[in-house]
This record gives C-alpha cells, sequence and structure tokens, in this order.
C-alpha cells in the first residue's frame, strides 16, 4: 500500500516542483506550499459534500450508458463540485496570506491546492485498481497534469481579480473556466466506452484538448511572470536616462554656442 500511495504522489510532486520552480523572482516559502497542497487534499471531502448536496436538489446525475447521461455525469458528478471545492479551499487559504502579493503566486497556490486534490483522488483510484501500476502510468500522464493545468486556469484569473480587475467577465471566469475544461475533459473520457467505434477520434480530440489546456497554460503563466516583472522593476533614476541630443547649433564637444 505505502508504494502505491508513494506512487500516486509522484507525478503531483513533479508537477509541483516544476511550477515552485518557475516561481524565481519571489519564490514562496516551502511550507506555504505544503500547507496549500494539504488544503487541496481537503478539498476532496469539501466535494463530497458539495456532491451530496447537488444530489438533494435533483442535479446529481451518474448515468454512462448514453453520451447526455455521460455530459450530465462529467458536469455534476466531476466538475463542478470538484472545481466549486477547489475554489473554497484556494480562497480559505489565500484570504489572509501575507505571502500572496504578486500574480503569479495565484497560480503557484492554485496549482498547488489542484495537486493536493489530483494527489489524493489519483491514491483512491490506484487502490481500487486492479492493475494498479497500469493506472498509475495513465493518470500520471493525464488526470494529474489535467488537474494542474485547470488549476493553473482558476489561479491566473483568481490574481487578475485580486490585482485590481474587477469586471464581471473575470469574476464569473475564476470557476467558470476551470469547470468548462473539466467538463469538456471528463465528458470525452466517459463517451469512449459508449462509443467504442468513434474510440480513435474521440481520443484524438482527447490529446487535442490536453495539447490546448497545456498551451494555454504556458502563456498564462509567462502573462503574470511578465506583470510581476513589470511591477517589481523599480523606475530608471532621474538622470539616468539616455543622454539627449544636443542643442541644434552647439558644439558636442564643449556644449558653447558656436559663433
Amino acid at each position: 500500500m505505502l508504494l502505491i500511495i508513494i506512487t500516486a504522489l509522484i507525478p503531483a510532486v513533479i508537477l509541483g516542483w516544476w511550477i515552485y520552480q518557475k516561481d524565481s523572482l519571489r519564490p514562496e516559502p516551502l511550507r506555504m506550499l505544503i500547507q496549500a497542497f494539504l488544503y487541496g487534499v481537503g478539498s476532496t471531502f469539501v466535494t463530497l459534500v458539495i456532491t451530496q448536496l447537488l444530489g438533494m436538489i435533483g442535479l446529481l446525475v451518474y448515468d454512462l450508458g448514453s453520451f447526455t447521461g455521460a455530459v450530465g455525469t462529467a458536469l455534476f458528478a466531476a466538475a463542478l463540485p470538484e472545481e466549486m471545492a477547489k475554489l473554497l479551499m484556494l480562497w480559505l487559504f489565500l484570504r489572509k496570506n501575507p505571502y500572496y502579493d504578486e500574480y503569479f503566486d495565484g497560480i503557484v497556490y492554485a496549482a498547488c491546492v489542484g495537486l493536493g486534490f489530483a494527489g489524493t483522488e489519483n491514491i483512491l483510484y490506484l487502490l481500487q485498481s486492479e492493475n494498479w501500476l497500469g493506472t498509475a502510468v495513465i493518470r500520471g500522464v493525464t488526470a494529474v497534469p489535467a488537474h494542474f493545468a485547470i488549476a493553473c486556469a482558476m489561479g491566473y484569473f483568481y490574481s487578475k481579480r485580486h490585482f485590481g480587475d474587477r469586471s464581471t467577465v473575470t469574476a464569473v471566469c475564476i470557476l467558470a473556466v476551470p469547470v468548462l475544461i473539466h467538463w469538456v475533459y471528463d465528458a470525452l473520457a466517459f463517451s469512449e466506452g459508449i462509443f467504442p467505434a468513434l474510440s480513435v477520434l474521440i481520443n484524438v480530440l482527447f490529446v487535442l484538448l490536453i495539447w490546448r489546456v497545456y498551451r494555454s497554460t504556458m502563456n498564462r503563466i509567462a502573462e503574470l511572470q511578465q506583470r510581476d516583472h513589470t511591477r517589481m522593476t523599480p523606475p530608471p533614476l532621474p538622470g539616468s536616462g539616455p543622454t539627449p541630443p544636443p542643442f541644434p547649433g552647439s558644439d558636442q564637444n564643449n556644449n558653447t554656442p558656436m559663433a
């Protein structure tokens, strides 16, 4: 069991270390990242509560026998409760965090929360799998990186909102964009068993989605890093700028008017 747990956590640890290395301007304290990861672990339990609430109001769907059932299950049994839980835990963690002072910090902390959830979910999947090693490999290159990328999207919009963008669109995107990506991801994954004849096409769409999400994640990381670099770069001191051109009609050597 210990080997299964370690194997399940390896992808999350690798991605967590990678995003930590990206935070080179003013790295966050390692203990804060570990705390964020633990908040992500806690989000798995919050997900269960939200799932129960959705069930009480009749929105919970567990039907993988049809396409509409798969789409509904992807939304109400996975994407919506999981992303709501992660956002709640991210908000609880960041609302009084004195180290949250850069745009990129939002991505770093959100990624750690997402990886905490992904690592815990991975452990549960591997413990229930007859071929846990094969499951670990597949999920290590699909599900865990997907949770990471989705969390980065959440952190991106969270930081934009936190540091001054008060538009309604940005506020909605904090949750809507992660839910949408997660929804499409799971809908494709659930549909493969429903349409075996289209499994090749579904897998191609699946890979294209993962690639698009990856490129979008890299662009968001680069944008917030540039914003932080701009904020942290001090303005030039007076007189330190380029030398102005000589006044017309003056001698450049002694700056005295020419006769």
